[in-house]
């Protein structure tokens, strides 16, 4: 806004301070009302794109970027309108050095971004003095002007980079030393469509763990009173799942508000990977350890279910399998962060229509997709999907959009995992992940627990002992055995030996 506000003030200052007869004798060209009225409007779009919060931050940084090749441009096209063949032309630095100097600092982001924006500002000296040569139907300019407008814009480029490590840099050591309750961020682990997740530590206890931040335009918060209702909805999510005391539910160690209004979770830090990340990796696993596998997960639902919970977003990357203590293979479930009490219907509507259906397509229960009443049922053919997934590494239903694969799951009769694995999958394990699978919620298995008692009467998961479990993580993921934990403890007591030193 600033950027739109600052051409008009220049160019009618300019005009209240010089007299009218000087001004008269040097009438301006066209180009330079046009490239004026252009810089206005673009810093006025630029201006109401940012206000609007419709972008994620990395991407409003982005198009930052953009906006300063655009007000280069115009910024160029204004001083070359005022060369003229008599003009006396200054070889200092000119609008667009400085313009490029000023935004890194305004804007800053990776080396490489405002490297590349820089130079492209820098380029629009000489893009500016042939354009306004041709709107102005002017001579083409001298090719020494090509240079003295160049000259100075690459010597801000220079300094911009310089600038951009420190500020960048700067920036990134604040956002970690950002402090979460009692906790401090570390590092930065992954960032996704929901928000960031960091490893942080407490500040007392040293414990490690894992921190999601959610910021609210993400959850669709566009005004204050949504987000009201966000927060409210957010502390009600955390306090379910801190009230689970399943050892396969995550564990909640705390969550709260940012000064910035940033939603945060607490969680415990896990050594794993989760089931989708797995199968993309390593493949579809053994009919014996999707059995295993499962019945952990069902372990966790069934308790959440008893207290009145649906998780409602069941899907594999929600799933994680990870070294705990001394197990392998141990199922933690995550992301309770859509769950709904069926004892509060009318409240949690109230409460989950700022996003409207929630869940993912691919592992979308058919009532979910048609926006019927949901209750356990839904998360029972969630697992389902994912018991699908882990021995066919594919979706039930593979279409090409999201709405397309909503609807099949509520209109098509799914293909059994046998015919498109080559993994040796039992009887009795297809008819019991295609029953989670059935169209109408009465037709599938009652309950979590009922799943896990089928797995166990049948010995699905029995072959899949610790011992298997423990050599697989030792061939694919030493890194995560206890070994390798030692190795990485022993490494950071060097480490922070050295420092005292």
């Amino acid at each position: 806004m600033l950027s739109a506000a600052a051409y008009p003030l220049l160019h009618y200052g300019i005009r209240f301070v010089i007299p009218d007869e000087i001004l008269r004798a040097t009438p301006l060209p066209p180009a330079y009302f046009l490239a004026t009225w252009g810089a206005i409007g673009s810093g006025f779009a630029i201006y109401v794109l940012t206000r609007s919060r419709k972008l994620k931050p990395d991407l409003m940084l982005d198009v930052g970027l953009i906006f300063e090749v655009v007000g280069a441009f115009f910024i160029g096209l204004i001083e070359a309108s005022r060369f003229s063949v008599d003009t006396h032309v200054d070889a200092g630095p000119g609008g667009i050095a400085l313009w490029i100097t000023l935004f890194v600092l305004v804007v800053p982001n990776t080396l490489g971004k405002t490297a590349l924006a820089a130079l492209t500002s820098a380029s629009m000296g000489p893009i500016g003095l042939i354009v306004a040569a041709y709107a102005n139907q002017q001579p083409p300019p001298a090719p020494f002007l090509f240079l003295v407008t160049s000259f100075p814009n690459l010597l801000a480029v220079a300094i911009a980079i310089i600038l951009s490590r420190f500020v960048y840099s700067l920036g990134t050591d604040v956002s970690r030393a950002r402090e979460m309750g009692s906790y401090k961020l570390v590092e930065l682990l992954g960032r996704g469509g929901m928000g960031e997740v960091w490893r942080a530590e407490h500040r007392l206890l040293a414990r490690p763990a894992a921190i999601k931040l959610i910021q609210p335009e993400v959850l669709g918060c566009s005004d204050s009173k949504e987000t009201v209702i966000v927060k409210r909805r957010f502390e009600r999510e955390a306090q379910a799942t801190a009230m689970l005391s399943s050892p396969h539910t995550i564990d909640l160690y705390d969550f709260g508000l940012t000064e910035d209004g940033a939603f945060y979770y607490v969680m415990e830090l896990l050594q794993g990977v989760d089931l989708e990340t797995l199968v993309d990796k390593y493949g579809p696993v053994s009919s014996e350890r999707a059995a295993y596998l499962l019945a952990q997960v069902c372990s966790s639902l069934e308790e959440a279910h008893q207290s009145g919970l649906v998780h409602r977003d069941i899907k594999p990357a929600n799933i994680y399998t990870c070294r705990y203590g001394l197990d392998y293979d141990f199922i933690k479930v995550l992301d309770f962060g859509i769950v709904k009490s069926t004892g509060e219907l009318t409240e949690q509507t109230k409460l989950t229509n700022v996003n409207g259906a929630t869940g993912t397509p691919g592992f979308m229960a058919p009532e979910i997709a048609l926006g019927k009443e949901v209750d356990a049922r839904a998360d029972i053919y969630a697992v389902g999907c994912v018991g699908y997934w882990l021995l066919t590494g594919k979706l039930v239903f593979e279409e090409e959009t999201f709405i397309a694969t909503m609807l099949a799951h509520a209109q098509k009769a799914p293909v059994p995992p046998s015919s498109r694995s080559e993994i040796a999958i039992p009887p009795q394990l297809e008819k019991l992940v295609m029953s989670c699978l059935e169209k109408e919620p009465q037709r599938r298995p009652s309950s979590a627990g009922e799943i896990r008692r089928a797995i166990s009467q049948y010995g699905l998961g029995d072959s899949w002992n610790p011992e298997r479990a423990e050599k697989w993580w030792r061939l694919h993921m030493p890194e995560k055995t206890i070994a390798g934990a030692q190795i990485e403890v022993r490494e950071h007591g060097l480490q922070a030996n050295a420092q005292q030193i």
